[in-house]
């Protein structure tokens, strides 16, 4: 039975090695693209010598999200841009245990080792990748199971955020304990869902920790201006006129200081409004289908149900009515 590394700090990188991964554990290069495909999102794999690159990747599934543990040699994943983004998007958070990986999404650059994780955006093209062997623990989670708990997760993407608190470490023991146990027993849904709602509480309060909050490029009050900005916005998606000057006014805030606060966002104040409104949009499709979709539009701000429409269409892929027939 394979048993996981218990602290990013102590783990013996030989222990993950070639020499230590049983030949039916061990991949090619042509079975592990297939592989890093199906587990998280559709990649482009390089690898500097195929005929000698061995991976491994052990992938276990909670309710909602997936938990794996990763060991590779070089290799170079680059994410392209997606023109028809998934509505229920989802994020890689990648824990390093040995070894250092290069990452790099919307100008923003890390390199990170054991000790530390950052977050992966699915929308938005990246390129990741390590020179030497590598080991890691990677979640994949729907974006929305993070947005309904932490504030402005989106900005907190390609940062070097660290474990050495002591949540930091409650996290990192928990993925190991979801991957250990789930390859040693028969679990039920329910108990699935259990790890599931633990590890996602741990992640939640170590995102939402002070200490983060003070690594973060935003101060307390820059903070808290984005809440109150959120919040209004959130209960004014009916109106129409949410522009800059609207807000900032109801907000006590300058225009200027407005576009500051979404400077180092992967999106542009408006570009987040109005993904705010589709989403909203989409929400309400699914729970209350008996309203027209005009009805719906208006509860997101758009009278002009064509142009809804069309860039609903545009945002998610389909149409609002097809989003009705799919449930």
């Amino acid at each position: 039975m394979t048993t996981y590394p218990s602290l990013p700090l102590s783990y013996d990188l030989e222990e993950g090695s070639k020499t230590g991964l049983p030949a039916k554990d061990r991949l090619g290069a042509f079975g592990w693209r297939r592989t890093i495909n199906d587990t998280y999102f559709d990649l482009q794999v390089s690898f500097v010598q195929p005929q000698s690159f061995f991976g491994s990747l052990n992938q276990v599934g909670l309710d909602q999200m997936g938990v794996s543990y990763y060991h590779a040699n070089t290799v170079h994943y680059k994410r392209e841009l997606i023109t028809s983004p998934d509505p229920e998007q989802s994020v890689l958070i990648t824990f390093p245990i040995s070894g250092k990986v290069s990452f790099s999404q919307h100008k923003r650059d890390l390199i990170s080792g054991p000790g530390a994780f950052f977050i992966e955006l699915s929308h938005l093209p990246y390129e990741f990748y390590h020179n030497k062997e590598a080991s890691l623990y990677v979640i994949k989670i729907p974006l929305s199971l993070l947005t309904s708990q932490v504030s402005q997760i989106e900005r907190e993407f390609a940062r070097s955020l660290s474990l050495e608190s002591g949540v930091g470490r409650l996290l990192f023991f928990q993925i190991t304990h979801i991957i250990n146990t789930i390859n040693q027993y028969e679990l039920t849904d329910i108990e699935r869902h259990v790890l599931e709602q633990q590890l996602l509480n741990l992640l939640v309060l170590h995102l939402s920790s002070p200490t983060e909050a003070l690594m973060s490029s935003n101060t307390d009050v820059q903070s808290t201006h984005l809440k109150r900005i959120e919040s209004y916005v959130y209960r004014n998606l009916h109106n129409p006129d949410l522009s800059p000057a609207t807000v900032a006014k109801a907000c006590h805030v300058s225009v200027r200081y407005l576009h500051k606060l979404f400077k180092g966002a992967p999106y542009s104040y408006s570009e987040w409004v109005k993904s705010m409104r589709l989403k909203q949009a989409h929400q309400l499709l699914k729970s209350q289908p008996f309203l027209s979709i005009y009805e719906i539009a208006q509860k997101v701000g758009y009278g002009d149900q064509s142009y809804f429409s069309r860039i609903y269409k545009k945002h998610f892929g389909y149409s609002p009515k097809d989003t009705i027939y799919k449930q």
